[in-house]
């Protein structure tokens, strides 16, 4: 019996994954009506879906974690149980790919970890050339880049880096970052972004 209750206290599913499209929302800065705009979800949908009322198909929050430029699986990383050690072998990880970028960016999920309000995720990424339009990303945290395939100009703020294999980058993301030109046709790299966890917003 004790054990039944014991389960029955668990956040149920819906609880995790609208905490966490709250979290990411307050983490990007924005506003219920923002965060509607963007993804053509409605300001009503997405409060239930934060305060766990709704049970939001995955349309819906590929939609929400495209409009707020994070990963679809970064919603469902409370539904599993925390362990303070990572392994993922050769080959294997989460294959996320870009939503509504457009820019051929195929990410691979590694590893994931977070303690003392500090997390940290770690992806190999691929593109593919040519970049019609170069991307450029801004976002919180710090990121850390080790190029392992191609060529590639990479832009961080005012200043422009040729990369080759073995070079690596590291830089705060709050500055305007992204590919500019990719020499090869196929670029991978393996990148660590780590940010403090902030536990409530409005």
């Amino acid at each position: 019996m004790a054990e039944q209750e014991s389960h029955s206290d668990k956040p149920a599913l819906d609880e995790l994954v609208g905490a966490a499209v709250k979290n990411h929302r307050g983490l990007a800065g924005l506003t219920l009506a923002e965060l509607s705009a963007r993804s053509g979800v409605s300001t009503a949908m997405i409060s239930k879906i934060e305060r766990g009322q709704v049970s939001a198909s995955l349309t819906t929050l590929e939609a929400l974690s495209s409009a707020i430029d994070v990963p679809l699986i970064n919603f469902f990383a409370e539904t599993v149980g925390h362990n303070d050690v990572s392994f993922v072998a050769a080959g294997e990880g989460v294959t996320v790919q870009r939503l509504g970028s457009g820019y051929g960016h195929a990410y691979k999920m590694i590893g994931r970890a977070e303690a003392s309000h500090v997390s940290f995720e770690s992806f190999c990424v691929t593109l593919h050339g040519p970049l019609d339009s170069p991307p450029v990303y801004q976002h919180r945290g710090v990121e850390f880049m080790h190029l392992t395939e191609g060529e590639m100009v990479y832009r961080c703020g005012d200043a422009e880096f040729h990369m080759k294999p073995g070079d690596s980058l590291s830089f705060d993301c709050a500055t305007a970052h992204g590919p500019v030109k990719l020499i090869t046709s196929t670029v991978s790299f393996i990148t660590v972004v780590s940010k403090a966890e902030a536990n409530t917003y409005g």
